[in-house]
Parts: C-alpha cells; structure tokens; sequence
C-alpha cells in the first residue's frame, strides 16, 4: 500500500509576495487583449496639429497638477493609456514612436519621458505652466484594466475625445488621470467562484475551473455590444499565458512601474515564447446586461469560465 507523503509547508508556494493563479490570470488577460485589439486595429495615431470632429487640438497636452512633480513638469493626453508597442502594423499602419515634443513651436528630443500607462510627458526640468505642449502619440481605442487597479472611487470620465470640457483648476480634468476610466473600456475581475479538480495520476497537478467577468463600459450602446460579441466570440478559443514571477524577475516587462518603457522589455510574443507558464481555455461564456442609472452610460457583463491545467510555477 502506497502512503501519501506529507509536509508541513505549503505546496507550489515559495515566497508570499509571488504572484499565484488570480493575479497572473488578469494581468495576462489583460497583456492578451490589449494585444488582440492592437491586432483588430483598436487604436488612433495622433499627429502634431491634427483636430478633431470638436475643432479641437486633439495633440495640445494640458498641465497636470501632480505633486508628486514640481508644476510644469507633468502635461497630460487627451486620453490615457499610450500605445507602446509600435511594432504593431494594421493595413499599413502602425502607432506613433514618440521620439520628441513640441514645446512652444520648438521640437524637442531630450530632457523628458513618456508616461505610456497614463497618457503624460514628464519634463526632467519645468517650464511655464502657460507654455504650449504638444506631442504626436497614438492611444487604445479600449481600455482594459484589472479590478484591483480601477477602485470604485476612480472617475468614469465621459467626453474624454472632447478637449474643449479639460479644465486645468477644476472639474474632471483637474484630476489625475491614474484617478480617471475613460471609455469604452473592459475591467477584468476573477471572482470567487472556481473549482479544483485532479488533473492525472501520480502528480499534484489540477485542473482548475475559474469564473472570471469581463465588465463591459461605454458611451454608446453601439459600442458596448460590439465590445460584449467580441468577447463572446472567443468561447472555445485558447491562450497561452506566461508566468509573471520570472518575467519581472528578469526585467523584460515592457513597461516599468513608471509606465516609462523598459530598455530590456520585450514584445509579448516574445514573453509568451520565453516565459511560458500554462494555457487558457474559454469555456461556458455568457452575456447580460447591467442596467444603469446614469445617463448615457451603457454597461454589460460576460462572464467565462476559463480552464487552466496547472502543473505549479516554474522556478
């Protein structure tokens, strides 16, 4: 007769601050469709000058009340979240490498750094907070975030393509945009509801059933459905996912905790390829809608449960 071994440690955890299933879950679900709607063309390049359906000057940065900078350092985007990954082609055309700026007429290659998460340049010496700041960006069409990083105080800003409503002393505009969701966009929660089940014989290995709910944001019932069938239309499909642990151990995350770009980072493709952890199925997907109390605001609600086959983390 064969006796389970014991121990009194736990298994497949080293350390309490590594990153377990949850976590690298939804910060790979959401690595994997900021990629997939880069693919589907979900972003706008933005060109010194250009203006859009408001008249406005859609490249004209505003100043950020940041006090964690000295004022005239930090100018912000109409919208957040910049696109980095300009190796990225869509019929012929790819995001905006941002390789200078524009401060008052002049043209800018040094002395400053590009906050990609939050849509912002942080001058390394500040200027007069009624100079004029322009840059030439590109910017996701939907945001995707984790539910960890949106708490319900954060500000649903609506209008964000309108720069005529961005006020520098008050309203949503004077508010931090690390504070602001932007629409459309999908947040990415993994509730409570999962279930393990023994994978093979002779190993600890699991295969583990997680629900997880894709929260769908717009201004536009147009866009909320169209956000609400391209989720649902990847029921049966499959992802791989790569483990968080020792892609940042190894410094090749794209972005560092600044939201600057990594000098080391690699693409996500290559980060699947070289930090291979586990692959994802998604199975029994459904929709509903959330009704809303506000104007104008269109919710909806996928929820997929996803299979994982987990052997434990590399080490």
């Amino acid at each position: 007769m064969t006796i389970c071994p014991t121990s009194n440690t736990f298994q497949h955890v080293n350390n309490l601050v590594d990153n377990l299933i949850l976590n690298t879950l939804e910060v790979n679900l959401k690595a994997y469709l900021d990629h997939a709607f880069l693919d589907i063309g979900a972003f706008t390049n933005i060109d010194i000058d250009q203006e859009n359906i408001f008249n406005s000057s859609v490249s004209t940065l505003t100043l950020s009340d940041d006090q964690d900078f000295p004022s005239g350092s930090v100018w912000n985007g109409m919208r957040k979240d910049w696109v980095y990954e300009t190796y990225v082609n869509y019929n012929g055309v790819s995001p905006i490498s941002i390789n200078s700026i524009n401060i008052n007429g002049s043209e800018i290659t040094t002395g400053f750094n590009v906050d990609y998460i939050n849509g912002r340049i942080i001058l390394d010496t500040p200027i007069s907070t009624d100079s004029v700041v322009k840059a030439s960006y590109s910017y996701r069409n939907v945001q995707v975030n984790r539910a960890s990083d949106v708490p319900w105080w954060r500000l649903l800003q609506f209008n964000s393509l309108d720069t005529d409503t961005i006020i520098n002393t008050n309203g949503d505009w004077s508010i931090g945009p690390y504070h602001r969701i932007q629409m459309p966009s999908i947040v990415i929660d993994s509730v409570p509801r999962s279930r393990n089940l023994p994978h093979e014989l002779g190993s600890n290995s699991l295969r583990i059933e997680q629900d997880v709910i894709f929260n769908v944001l717009s201004e536009t019932k147009n866009d909320r459905n169209q956000l609400l069938d391209i989720l649902r239309l990847q029921h049966d499909s499959k992802i791989n996912l790569y483990d968080l642990n020792k892609s940042a151990e190894n410094d090749v995350l794209p972005l560092d905790y600044r939201g600057y770009i990594n000098p080391n980072g690699q693409i996500y493709t290559d980060i699947l390829a070289n930090y291979y952890w586990a692959g994802v199925y998604f199975k029994n997907t459904t929709l509903s809608e959330v009704q809303s109390i506000n104007i104008g605001l269109y919710e909806g609600l996928v929820r997929s449960t996803v299979e994982i086959i987990f052997y434990g983390f590399n080490t």
